[in-house]
């Protein structure tokens, strides 16, 4: 059985618009963007609060622009 080698090309956009992982808070990740804003993506409020405490110690260029949505989807932070 012969074995060859594949030339697999990521299209420009993908490698342009993905998001880089911060760090995660239980289900809660906060992700930088391709514009560069911050944002924290899931979980509850309380990961949300240890995000904050993390980023008040680690990260002071994270600003939090609003408290935690009600349905804890996204909360965007520039």
């Amino acid at each position: 059985m012969k074995i060859t080698k594949r030339n697999y090309k990521l299209p420009l956009n993908a490698l342009l618009f993905q998001s880089t992982t911060i760090a995660r808070f239980g289900p809660a990740r906060l992700v930088k963007n391709f514009a560069g804003a911050y944002e924290l993506i899931g979980g509850t409020p309380a990961d949300h609060a240890a995000a904050r405490e993390w980023c008040s110690l680690f990260a002071p260029a994270v600003v939090f622009a609003s408290a935690p949505r009600i349905d804890f989807a996204i909360a965007v932070a520039e």
